[in-house]
């Protein structure tokens, strides 16, 4: 009698993900990707507490 769960299938090794940065991503040193990416308290706080109000008033 031929069972249906016979088939083998190949074990694959499964590889670890790895991400990685750039050494140097499209001329831009790190500290400059840091700043470009970065905002001040002041600007954070003003979106945050404009958003806090927009809640308010759907309230």
């Amino acid at each position: 009698m031929h069972s249906i769960m016979a088939k083998r299938y190949p074990v694959k090794e499964e590889q670890p993900h790895v991400l990685e940065e750039p050494a140097v991503a499209y001329g831009i040193s790190a500290p400059e990707r840091v700043m470009a990416s970065t905002v001040s308290v002041d600007e954070y706080f003003d979106e945050l507490i404009e958003k806090v109000r927009q809640d308010y008033a759907n309230l």
